[in-house]
């Protein structure tokens, strides 16, 4: 919790509710998202489901946006039925992910928000018995360590952490100096990473199946077994 009276001066990276009236430093989460969406769009997709992030955060309302946009711009309309919540970590995103693969007409590409929920939407689609990215790509975002290890590597998109955390000093250098800034509130721009979890849309789209346990025996095959 950050004390807004305080005469200290705060610079806030990435804040959860977006520029308000402290300094604060992110990366351009709307742009970036419109990049993914349009990358897959770019690969021939058109039913691109979202698991979005949590909705109180501002990250995850301008990812949606970008989401939206992006398709609204390529002349398509969005279903609601291919957006879902998944709240940014692993376990919260298999049960939107499982939702959204195991529909009669499956996405044939999801944009997850953040790339803990894309490498659990691609753990979910291993086990429904979906390729990736033979029957469905993937993308991410953040670009996390984790997203160049995973099977298949993780398209994704780049925030740079790095220099966000290099531009808050800075500016909070020049706060404490009382130099003047050109602005309190700094948007850097973010990159669209290509890997593996990406490909052009699958002809024809190969259905998903829930795992089921083996049928049992007929008699005659019980009786040819005795």
């Amino acid at each position: 919790v950050v004390d807004v009276q305080s005469t200290v001066p705060v610079v806030a990276i990435d804040p959860h509710e977006g520029p308000t009236g402290l300094p604060t430093v992110d990366s351009d989460n709307l742009a970036g998202a419109v990049r993914a969406t349009e990358h897959l769009l770019e690969l021939g997709h058109r039913r691109i489901g979202l698991v979005a992030g949590r909705p109180d955060l501002e990250s995850s309302r301008l990812r949606e946006e970008g989401y939206r946009q992006a398709l609204a711009a390529a002349g398509i309309a969005v279903d609601p039925a291919l957006v879902r919540v998944g709240d940014y970590r692993k376990p919260t995103s298999r049960g939107p992910a499982t939702e959204l693969l195991t529909m009669p007409d499956r996405p044939t590409a999801v944009f997850a928000a953040n790339d803990l929920s894309a490498i659990s939407t691609i753990e979910v689609a291993r086990e429904l018995g979906l390729s990736v990215p033979e029957d469905l790509s993937v993308i991410g975002f953040d670009d996390i360590p984790e997203s160049r290890t995973t099977t298949p590597p993780l398209s994704t998109v780049r925030q740079p952490i790095q220099q966000m955390g290099a531009t808050a000093i800075e500016l909070l250098i020049a706060l404490l100096d009382g130099t003047p800034v050109d602005s309190t509130h700094v948007r850097l721009p973010t990159t669209l990473v290509r890997r593996a979890s990406t490909a052009p849309v699958p002809s024809p789209v190969v259905p998903a199946t829930v795992p089921a346990t083996a049928p049992a025996p007929s008699a005659a095959e019980v009786a040819a077994l005795s």
